[in-house]
């Protein structure tokens, strides 16, 4: 096939690690390149067994495979692959799938030698791509997964204990006992109707002195969390963290109840893990003794960090310690000040709420109050939202500089009171009132009245759904810098006397934006940004294509993010969410900028599909 050789050059010029070549190298591989059209007829010609090249992918996108037909990469413009074989003469196994025909450009094996030999940068490149990949084969062949990581159903060990919903709380009782267990699944046929445990008989039913012969229905907890079989033993322990609970009703893909999962469960596991520290938290005495323990959590966290696959498990981990510690400060206050007056829903806004949060989040909060609540009431949770910020705030998640807390009235309102703002922002959709309405889209409830704070959540996502109120919003993310220039080239701007690229503002943020309004497009109300991508898989505004590359940007950018913070420990000479992107590696720096290319494409998207109404 002929080449383009302007193009070629201008191609390698921006691609790691011909970017680092010298005049003299790059001509040299420019005139040994060659070129090959990739089909689905002729995949099968590229990796030949004794005939190790090195592949430059210019057009098209394909999946490399292993000898099982794993996938091991998705191969788009700009990526490199074939070097594993150069580099240690190994046998090709890995064979290629075309997703969409392109151009490959190759070089054989001298060519790349030479290369080698008088280019350093290029050498350094893959002796550092070929030492990730061999860590990462050696993990996945030797190493065990963090017990955090494994699958649900790996650790239910007796079968499933249940009883009908017309069973008496007295052979209820009777079945606990004979089974020696602490709770029981309610379930008819194969529907799970309920959840029964020794506490509910001992508050419910003996304290309050009910007959032993009602049926099991008027105690027991109906429609309670659950988890699948295939959900990490991670996922569980964060649904038990949000929902305070400490028996969870596994299920199989068919909904079928199979068995139960417990704290005690979680605890044989390891003991020095996630669920420990949490009950720590929980079982603090008082507020200075809760401080204490929250002192633990940065350190906690930068060792959690180091056993994990997924670095964003820390963030997940660290908005389930905010939630507890969130909980635990509620409860303090209430034993002080008795219960709340009237309804009530504790609103986590913007990372926590979403659950990537970082160790310099600070706090997004917000006080949801049942509209019959009279005036001289409003002081108790004045109060409440006072002592739960600063204590949070003594807890190391420091206070909204924004103000955008609970103990600030302009985030403390009843339904109605929250409602009317919204549709002020909605109807005057000015550069605060889109701020202050992305950040309110982003909430969780964390702690009071379930049905209050779905029915406001419901009523918001209505109100959202205009044209024009759609439109502003999209015309402010397509308004949002990417630091990405011409000639791909990475944009830094100086800060703390060094040349950075913002990973939060100009990176994460952006992306949160771009999905939060296809959600709201969609009237969907969770929060998480992966979350919302899974649930708008088949949405008609968002291709396949572009929410797996949305979710993989969002992912690396978290995950670069975060790794940098945890290298910090606590050094405030550095910028905590900015990146210097000469200090990444050759590989990284190729990653941030198609990280920056899918989210200035994806504005593009936006602009064009919601941004029309104006």
């Amino acid at each position: 096939m002929a080449l383009d050789l302007k193009d070629m050059a201008d191609f390698l010029q921006q691609t790691p690690p011909f970017d680092q070549l010298d005049e003299q190298r790059l001509d040299y591989a420019l005139d040994h390149a060659e070129a090959m059209y990739v089909n689905t007829h002729n995949s099968q010609d590229v990796l030949r067994p004794g005939h190790p090249q090195l592949f430059v992918v210019r057009s098209g996108t394909y999946d490399l495979l292993d000898k099982h037909g794993k996938p091991i990469e998705r191969l788009e413009t700009g990526d490199i692959f074939g070097f594993p074989a150069l580099l240690t003469g190994r046998e090709i196994t890995n064979r290629l799938d075309v997703l969409a025909d392109g151009i490959l450009y190759c070089w054989d094996a001298a060519t790349f030698g030479y290369l080698r030999r008088y280019s350093e940068a290029f050498e350094r490149y893959f002796m550092q791509a070929q030492t990730q990949r061999l860590l990462t084969e050696q993990r996945s062949d030797n190493q065990a997964p963090d017990w955090s990581e494994r699958d649900i159903g790996s650790v239910i060990q007796r079968d499933l204990i249940a009883i009908p919903s017309d069973t008496s709380i007295q052979d209820a009782a009777i079945c606990m006992s004979d089974n020696k267990v602490s709770s029981l699944l309610v379930v008819d046929g194969d529907q799970l109707r309920g959840i029964l445990t020794d506490r509910d008989i001992r508050t419910r039913v003996v304290a309050k002195g009910m007959s032993y012969e009602v049926a099991v229905t008027a105690v027991m907890t109906s429609m309670p969390e659950a988890v699948y079989a295939r959900q990490s033993l991670f996922d569980a322990l964060t649904v038990m963290n949000q929902a305070n609970i400490h028996h969870l009703p596994v299920l199989d893909d068919d909904d079928k109840p199979i068995g139960m999962l417990t704290t005690t469960d979680l605890m044989k596991q390891q003991r020095s893990e996630p669920v420990f520290l949490m009950n720590a938290l929980f079982k603090a005495v008082d507020r200075d003794a809760l401080v204490a323990e929250a002192k633990n959590i940065p350190q906690y966290l930068r060792t959690f960090a180091t056993r994990v696959k997924d670095i964003g498990m820390v963030g997940r981990l660290l908005a389930s310690l905010t939630d507890g510690m969130t909980r635990k400060l509620i409860r303090l206050y209430e034993q002080e000040h008795g219960a709340a007056p009237v309804a009530y829903a504790w609103m986590a806004f913007g990372s926590q709420a979403r659950e990537d949060q970082t160790l310099s989040s600070d706090q997004d909060n917000g006080l949801l109050l049942h509209d019959n609540i009279k005036a001289s009431q409003r002081d108790y949770f004045q109060g409440l939202a006072e002592y739960v910020c600063q204590g949070l705030a003594d807890c190391g998640v420091r206070l909204c500089p924004g103000d955008v807390m609970a103990m600030n009235p302009k985030w403390n309102k009843t339904s109605l009171e929250w409602r009317e703002q919204f549709k002020k922002w909605v109807q005057s959709p000015t550069p605060d009132a889109i701020m202050h309405s992305m950040i309110f889209f982003d909430s969780r409830m964390i702690a009071g009245n379930a049905q209050l704070y779905r029915q406001h959540r419901e009523q918001v996502a209505k109100i959202a759904q205009r044209d024009i109120f759609m439109a502003n919003m999209a015309r402010h993310i397509g308004e949002l810098n990417v630091p990405l220039g011409l000639f791909n080239r990475l944009r830094t701007k100086s800060e703390k006397g060094g040349d950075f690229i913002d990973i939060k503002t100009q990176g994460v943020a952006i992306v949160n934006d771009i999905v939060r309004l296809y959600a709201i497009g969609e009237g969907l109300t969770m929060p998480a940004t992966p979350a919302r991508l899974a649930a708008l898989k088949n949405s008609k505004l968002l291709t396949v294509k572009d929410n797996q590359n949305l979710l993989e940007a969002w992912q690396f950018l978290t995950q670069l993010r975060l790794s940098h913070q945890l290298r910090m420990k606590g050094d405030s000479t550095q910028p905590v969410n900015s990146v210097d992107p000469e200090k990444l590696s050759t590989l990284e720096r190729r990653q941030l900028k198609a990280a920056f290319s899918i989210i200035k494409d994806s504005q593009q998207g936006v602009g064009f599909k919601l941004g029309r109404g104006l």
